[in-house]
């Protein structure tokens, strides 16, 4: 099988969803691998396109990246926040 939109995507996925408890062995056990491995294939065709993906860490060793608060808490709190 070879998914050639994203409409397909979407429609193997929700198909892939709907069998997905398929007893091993049966006929949609074969099916919900192929289409596993066509989704898989499609999502490596088009990394890069709209996934988020792993973000390079500005700082080797910890585990801070672009996204995070330079200060911890919901920014709710931040006004409880005390500041030495």
């Amino acid at each position: 099988m070879l998914i050639q939109s994203y409409t397909e995507y979407a429609a193997a996925a929700e198909r892939a969803n709907a069998i997905s408890d398929a007893q091993e062995g049966s006929e949609e056990a074969a099916e919900l691998a192929n289409l596993i491995a066509a989704i898989r294939q499609w999502d490596e065709d088009h990394a890069g396109e709209n996934s988020h993906g792993p973000e390079a860490n500005p700082e080797p060793g910890t585990n801070r990246s672009l996204d995070d608060l330079p200060i911890a808490g919901l920014p709710g709190n931040l006004g409880k926040l005390k500041l030495d």
